[in-house]
């Protein structure tokens, strides 16, 4: 990691929605941030969506809609391996926070199925993305067993559930608000 903050997030997640989008904002400002994908269930298979996440869905609409997303209740939750090999793939380029935003909008706002190769591919070429490389990415089974070590590698470091920031060595709830976050980064 770097020097930055690093927030841990999952697509899935509606408190990692509203964490991504508050904290790529501060970003965008020039808050030093880094995001890593973590795919919170891991399995290749969708979930049928808990009364749990439908709770949560419900409390954080307020403030997902005050941070600029709709979160609209989705038929599953997909795996999400793809999505961050494609995030990850994003943050190596001057589109980060253009293609991080788009395929939360595409998940939570358009029901977008983000476990697709096709639409994933879509999403990333209209932020600017490369097209024939992205499809040849994703395509790569070993980039996404790659990124699947990688979130393995979190968990065994303590992460275990997003959003979650890391600083300092130091796991702290990924739900802070817009100061707490700039106070943060400035203690690293």
């Amino acid at each position: 990691m770097s020097d930055a903050v690093t927030l841990f997030h999952d697509l899935t997640s509606p408190a990692a929605a509203v964490a991504v989008m508050r904290l790529t904002s501060l970003a965008v400002d020039g808050v030093p941030i880094a995001f890593e994908g973590f795919e919170a269930i891991g399995i290749d298979m969708a979930m049928p969506v808990d009364l749990d996440t439908l709770a949560v869905i419900d409390r954080l609409a307020p403030v997902a809609e005050a941070e600029g997303l709709l979160l609209r209740r989705p038929r599953t939750l997909p795996p999400t391996g793809l999505a961050h090999v494609l995030l990850a793939h994003g943050e190596t380029t001057e589109r980060a926070h253009e293609l991080r935003i788009a395929v939360y909008r595409a998940f939570w706002e358009q029901q977008q199925t983000i476990d697709d190769i096709d639409t994933l591919v879509a999403i990333a070429a209209d932020v600017g993305l490369d097209e024939p490389t992205v499809a040849e990415l994703l395509g790569d089974r070993v980039a996404l067993a790659s990124r699947r070590r990688l979130m393995a590698t979190h968990r065994r470091d303590g992460v275990g559930g997003v959003p979650v920031i890391l600083a300092s060595r130091t796991l702290v709830p990924g739900l802070l608000d817009a100061d707490q976050v700039r106070a943060l980064a400035a203690a690293v």
